[in-house]
């Protein structure tokens, strides 16, 4: 429990008394000039223009689509080095190499920013690139089965370095916007701006690739008009919201002068930092918790995909209900931050992440049983052709499902591909075409259940329906409602027999339930450690520190997708998981030890130019 000493009881007072004062009205200060408030709106509008990028491309279809692309061109995983990479993991590591970049080049930018007027350019920069990248990304779904994936990933990379490099120096916008006591406003606003208009683009993107009857041409739809979106309602930022004003200008003789001052700049700042004991503490608990925070989110459609084999929809879905939860819950964060205190709340917010990643990790696929629509593939008898028709999960079809070289599909299109591919037997190899057989005779239907019972080193499952087969089945050894032989396949299989199969509760109700819980705390751990380092740092440096903050949150942003990648790879996806889990808790472990107090007493002294170091 915190004590009320005069600092902290002073500082709670100003933030009450500029409450009471300043009105707030959807996301403005009624105490500001039409000017400022404009000028604050504008700053918002960014936020619901890039997170159009941010939950359809970064959240919901890169992760999804990257993952399956990368499984359909090498039969389910890679084995590289004793280590399998399957399509999660490699996504991980595309998402890791893309923040290493923005974690490298973003803190001598933002040093540079600081000294130059530039800030809005460097944004425009990044901007026009993820903009021009996103587009590409809709020609990805039209390039061969073997290189779809290797474009895309390329072309997130480039989209991803566009968002999180502009997203870096937009935030050190904030403290220029409104004076620090009213910063839990400006961040629950921003928050709750981007959560809106995501989500509106989210719920178009989900109406047209559930319409559509090309889905090809829907993802190119829908990547183009998110990278429209973000560039359209960007504008309002680029012409209202003012350069910062730059106190220490310098001029540059070169761009090498430029980045040796950069480096130079972060090197200063590294230094600075550490004479803050209790921002250090909050930082390196920021870096653990964020960092896991970021992992889950930018992962979860891999995982979805891979793991719990989920339909596309099912991410939207997922998304669409994290946002919608999250627009109101951005805001009740602040209101309860104000009345419980910060650090309080954001602890709260992230023990609620916790328990989610615990039950996330114990999401299963209930078994198939005679659940006809859930296996990949099902026959039905036709009574008036006497026949069987083929439907397929999701209505991929055999080609969106099966590899068409990948090592770890080549068993099954041994066995199966002379039922499902027109083609002919060269020597002893089957060669087959890219025209599907979607109708089989009940004799060839015969043939498949003994090829079926025969051979189940595979991924996939089948089932016939009606006529003489009636109610034949099968399920490979890897499908992903087989879960065994992982370290922590004890948890899920606990869950599917004691939680999930009592209550028939399969993988969309579990994803639905994950975007509830996630939905509930995410606007609220990310605004309020925004607000949180607010008060920790003096008024005085505030531009400087904030630049700091956003290095350490695309930092924060590498190393959680090399640990699941790395951990995914030579174990499994849900150890994967749990390691993210571990890193989050570590982050969370460190909160009792931040002295808000204190922190904010040495802010103050430094404000008034009476602190002395321990070094002095």
């Amino acid at each position: 429990m915190l004590k009320c000493t005069p600092h902290i009881i002073e500082y709670t007072k100003i933030r009450y008394s500029i409450r009471e004062k300043d009105k707030m009205s959807f996301g403005t200060i009624e105490s500001f000039s039409t000017q400022q408030n404009l000028e604050l709106r504008s700053w918002y509008w960014y936020d619901w223009a890039n997170q159009a990028f941010a939950l359809t491309v970064s959240t919901i279809l890169a992760p999804a689509l990257i993952s399956r692309y990368f499984d359909l061109a090498t039969g389910g995983g890679s084995n590289v080095g004793g280590i399998v990479i399957t399509g999660d993991s490699f996504y991980a590591l595309v998402l890791g190499f893309s923040m290493m970049f923005v974690a490298i080049t973003s803190p001598i930018l933002g040093a540079i920013a600081d000294r130059v007027p530039i800030k809005k350019k460097i944004i425009w920069v990044y901007t026009i690139i993820g903009v021009i990248f996103t587009a590409f990304m809709g020609l990805a779904p039209h390039f061969g089965e073997d290189s779809s994936f290797k474009y895309l990933a390329f072309f997130f990379v480039m989209g991803q370095i566009g968002f999180s490099g502009a997203n870096t120096i937009y935030y050190a916008f904030m403290p220029y916007l409104a004076d620090k006591e009213k910063m839990d406003h400006v961040s629950s606003w921003g928050y709750a701006y981007g959560f809106i208009g995501g989500s509106l683009i989210l719920i178009l993107h989900l109406l047209v690739l559930s319409f559509a009857e090309n889905s090809n041409w829907a993802l190119s739809f829908v990547f183009v008009s998110t990278a429209l979106w973000w560039l359209i309602f960007a504008l309002p930022f680029f012409k209202n919201t003012p350069e910062p004003e730059i106190h220490n200008k310098v001029e540059y003789e070169s761009i090498i002068d430029a980045v040796k001052n950069g480096f130079l700049e972060v090197k200063n700042s590294f230094k600075e930092i550490k004479k803050y004991k209790q921002l250090v503490i909050f930082l390196v608990a920021y870096l653990l918790f964020y960092d896991g925070i970021n992992t889950i989110g930018g992962l979860a459609a891999a995982f979805a995909e891979s793991v719990l084999r989920l339909s596309q929809q099912m991410n939207f879905v997922l998304i669409l209900l994290v946002n919608v939860i999250a627009i109101p819950m951005s805001i009740v964060g602040g209101k309860l931050a104000m009345k419980f205190g910060t650090k309080r709340v954001l602890g709260w917010a992230l023990g609620v992440y916790l328990f989610t990643a615990i039950v996330a990790i114990g999401f299963a696929p209930l078994e198939l049983n005679d659940d006809y629509e859930r296996y990949d593939f099902q026959y039905q008898y036709n009574e008036e052709s006497g026949q069987y028709e083929l439907d397929t999960l999701y209505d991929r079809g055999i080609k969106g499902w099966v590899s068409k070289s990948g090592e770890g599909d080549e068993k099954f299109r041994d066995a199966f591909m002379i039922f499902m591919i027109e083609g002919k037997i060269e020597g002893i190899r089957w060669q087959d075409s890219d025209i599907e057989r979607n109708i089989i005779s009940v004799d060839e239907g015969r043939m498949l259940v003994i090829a079926m019972e025969n051979n189940t080193d595979h991924r996939f499952s089948f089932y016939f329906m009606g006529g003489k087969l009636n109610s034949e089945k099968s399920v490979g050894d890897n499908h992903p409602t087989i879960i065994e032989g992982g370290v922590l396949d004890f948890w899920p299989n606990f869950l599917r027999d004691n939680v999930w199969s009592p209550l028939n509760f399969g993988v969309n109700l579990q994803w639905i339930l994950l975007g509830t819980m996630v939905g509930m705390v995410m606007g609220t751990a990310g605004a309020q450690a925004r607000s949180l380092f607010s008060m920790l740092v003096p008024k005085t440096k505030t531009a400087e520190f904030f630049g700091f903050f956003g290095f350490m949150g695309k930092a924060a942003a590498v190393f959680g997708p090399f640990i699941y990648a790395l951990t995914a790879s030579s174990m499994d996806s849900r150890v994967g998981l749990m390691s993210i889990l571990l890193v989050i808790v570590l982050g969370w472990i460190l909160f009792p030890f931040i002295n808000i107090e204190e922190g904010i007493k040495v802010a103050k002294q430094v404000d008034d130019g009476t602190y002395m170091s321990e070094d002095n």
